[in-house]
C-alpha cells in the first residue's frame, strides 16, 4: 500500500504523501537499530574531512618512548604488546583519540568511543618497535583524563610514599653496661628488614610496593660491616663484633632504603629519586679486660 501511493503534485496526493514517507522513515529506523554498530575503528589512516576516526600517528594527542602503562582491564591488545610498552625502553608509542576533536558519536566512531568508565576516555595506541619502518595499531584502552600514565610518572609519586614510610633508625647494643675483651657486643637497628608489601590503586593501577634495606656499621676499632640483616638482641648474633683492646668505642650506623614496585603485575622497577639514608647519633661502647681475683673461701 505505502509504495503504490502517487506522488502527483496535488494537494490530496502531498496530504498522503507525508504520512507515508513518515511511516518509512520509521521503518527504516527502527532496522537500523537492528543492524550491527559500526566497527570502533579503522586500521587504516584517517582520510578526507568527513572522516571522524583518526588512526595516523601525525595525530596523536601523545607522543612518547618507553615506559607507557597500559590498564589490564581495558587495554584490548595482546599481553605481549602491553609488556612492550611498558619494558621497551626504546620503543616509541603514540596515543589517538578515537573521534575527531574528541568528540565521540560519530558514524565511524560507533559506541565503543564512549564505552568507558566516566572521567576516562577512549585512545587508539600504536607503537612502533626498533628497527621497524612504520607504526603498528595495538589496541584501544581507556586512560583516565585521556592523558597516558608512564613507568617514571609512578616512579615519581612513589618515592614521597617511600620516605614517608621508612622507619626511623634507632641503634642499640647490648650488654648494656659494656662488655669484655674477646666477648662479642650485640648489635640492633631498631628496624624491620623490608617495608613490607603494600598494595593500593594509583591512577587507575594496581600498584604493589615493596623495599628492602641495609645497614653499615662501623665499630669503631677500624673494622666494619655491611649487611642486609637488621640485627637485634641477644641471642640474635647477625650482627656482633668483638673488641681486641679495651677502652671506649663510637659506633655508627647508616641505613640506606631501596623500594622497587609493580603495575597491573608488570615490574618491577625502582622507585624514582634517590636511596632513603639515615644515620643516628653513635652509640658509645665501653670494652673492658676482664680480671681474676683469687677468692678464699
Amino acid at each position: 500500500m505505502i509504495w503504490g501511493i502517487s506522488t502527483a503534485a496535488g494537494p490530496r496526493s502531498r496530504r498522503i504523501l507525508l504520512p507515508a514517507l513518515a511511516i518509512v522513515s520509521a521503518v527504516i529506523g527502527l532496522l537500523v537499530g537492528w543492524l550491527p554498530a559500526t566497527p570502533a575503528y579503522s586500521a587504516a589512516p584517517c582520510v578526507g574531512a568527513d572522516c571522524d576516526v583518526v588512526t595516523d600517528p601525525d595525530g596523536a594527542q601523545y607522543v612518547g618512548t618507553g615506559g607507557l602503562l597500559l590498564p589490564a582491564d581495558s587495554f584490548t591488545g595482546t599481553d605481549a604488546d602491553r609488556t612492550d610498552a611498558a619494558t621497551c625502553p626504546e620503543c616509541r608509542w603514540a596515543l589517538l583519540p578515537m573521534c575527531r576533536d574528541g568528540q565521540a558519536g560519530g558514524v565511524a566512531c560507533g559506541g565503543a568511543a564512549t564505552s568507558c568508565p566516566p572521567g576516562e576516555f577512549r585512545r587508539i595506541v600504536l607503537l612502533l618497535r626498533p628497527g621497524d619502518a612504520d607504526w603498528r595499531e595495538v589496541g584501544l584502552v581507556c586512560l583516565v583524563g585521556g592523558a597516558p600514565t608512564t613507568v617514571g610518572d609512578v616512579a615519581t609519586r612513589l618515592s614521597d610514599v617511600v620516605v614517608k614510610d621508612v622507619p626511623p633508625l634507632q641503634p642499640r647494643s647490648q650488654p648494656r653496661g659494656g662488655t669484655l675483651i674477646g666477648l662479642p657486643a650485640v648489635f640492633a637497628a631498631g628496624q624491620p628488614a623490608t617495608l613490607g608489601k603494600r598494595r593500593f590503586t594509583l591512577v587507575g593501577f594496581e600498584i604493589v610496593l615493596d623495599g628492602r634495606a641495609s645497614w653499615t656499621w662501623d665499630f669503631g676499632d677500624g673494622k666494619a660491616l655491611t649487611t642486609d640483616e637488621p640485627g637485634g638482641d641477644w641471642p640474635d648474633m647477625t650482627v656482633s663484633h668483638a673488641y681486641s683492646g679495651a677502652g671506649s668505642y663510637p659506633v655508627s650506623t647508616r641505613s640506606t632504603w631501596e623500594a622497587w614496585f609493580t603495575v597491573d603485575g608488570l615490574g618491577p622497577w625502582p622507585v624514582g629519586g634517590e636511596p632513603v639514608v639515615q644515620t643516628a647519633e653513635p652509640l658509645q661502647v665501653s670494652v673492658v679486660e676482664a680480671r681474676a681475683e683469687l677468692v678464699v673461701g
